[in-house]
């Protein structure tokens, strides 16, 4: 997703200056985490994703205990998920803020054990001392150069965070190169609606060949009217927690997509699309290439 044009959020352009991109989102993600541990829900608050309301295409296999925290955010994990085969999986969680895919992936399923890397040091502290197992660990690294061995995972999950990716396709290859063959990509995340096309196409020239495609906006819509209102309530109430300037509560009420703001206007208008992918990695290097071939058809169907 490209940055807003709105130059009052202080966002480096991707595309020319990756560096001092991946520096201010660092920046903002330690600003929000001094936000939230200043709150009275700091240690319940695991997600930072939008959330989900079930509508008439629900896939979630599970759904929310009735005494789950958050539970929109643990139902978007849920439909993520949807009918794909966790039990005994090794899973890579990239960008995993501050713990909630790795504590709902750990437990509603029965993996084999999962790790959760994230760019921002304080989302990894954070998640080292909230999210506690013998089955999961966290550590800081860069999802464009994922610190791990080739075929090293059985799933790698992406959730909400990779519209902050300078190189997207880098970040692909990357996802491609950690999954052993035939593994999963189970991605969700909000994409310029122009974009969606190519991104599949991509997926597809990194080996990653798509499963299904579901566009669940309506659904994210209606959790962040729900909650959006609320949550930027509840951060305010925190304030004055240590951000370098005002640039940094502008984009709060960017990355909340409370009712009005840039974000959700987007969605409504159809410019931003949030999107569930799964992909599988393709068996064997040098294959037919008709992974690549059915996102084309795809593409080209508008889909």
């Amino acid at each position: 997703m490209s940055a807003p044009d709105d130059q009052a959020y202080d966002l480096p352009d991707k595309a020319t200056d990756p560096g001092g991109f991946k520096t201010r989102i660092q920046r903002f993600y330690g600003f929000w985490n001094r936000r939230i541990g200043s709150s009275d829900f700091a240690e319940l608050s695991l997600f930072m994703n939008w959330g989900y309301l079930p509508g008439l295409s629900d896939e979630a296999v599970l759904a929310p205990r009735p005494d789950a925290i958050n539970a929109s955010s643990v139902r978007l994990i849920l439909e993520l998920v949807g009918p794909s085969a966790i039990a005994g999986a090794d899973i890579l969680d990239v960008g995993c803020g501050r713990g909630g895919t790795v504590d709902t992936l750990l437990g509603y399923y029965q993996p084999r054990h999962v790790t959760g890397l994230d760019l921002t040091p304080e989302n990894i502290a954070f998640c080292q001392s909230a999210v506690r197992s013998e089955r999961c660990r966290f550590l800081e690294g860069d999802a464009e150069n994922l610190p791990f061995d080739d075929a090293r995972f059985d799933i790698v999950t992406n959730v909400e965070s990779s519209h902050c990716y300078p190189d997207i396709r880098r970040f692909y290859r990357q996802v491609a190169r950690v999954l052993k063959p035939g593994g999963l990509f189970l991605y969700t995340d909000v994409f310029d609606t122009a974009d969606v096309a190519q991104r599949m196409i991509d997926l597809a020239d990194c080996g990653l060949d798509i499963l299904s495609d579901r566009d669940i906006t309506p659904n994210v819509l209606m959790a962040r009217e729900a909650e959006g209102d609320p949550q930027l309530v509840e951060m305010d109430k925190a304030a004055g927690t240590g951000s370098p300037d005002d640039a940094d509560e502008r984009v709060l009420d960017l990355v909340v997509a409370r009712p009005g703001s840039q974000m959700h206007v987007a969605m409504q208008a159809g410019r931003l699309s949030y999107r569930i992918l799964r992909a599988r990695k393709r068996m064997a290097t040098g294959a037919t290439g008709l992974g690549r071939i059915a996102a084309r058809a795809q593409a080209r169907r508008g889909t």
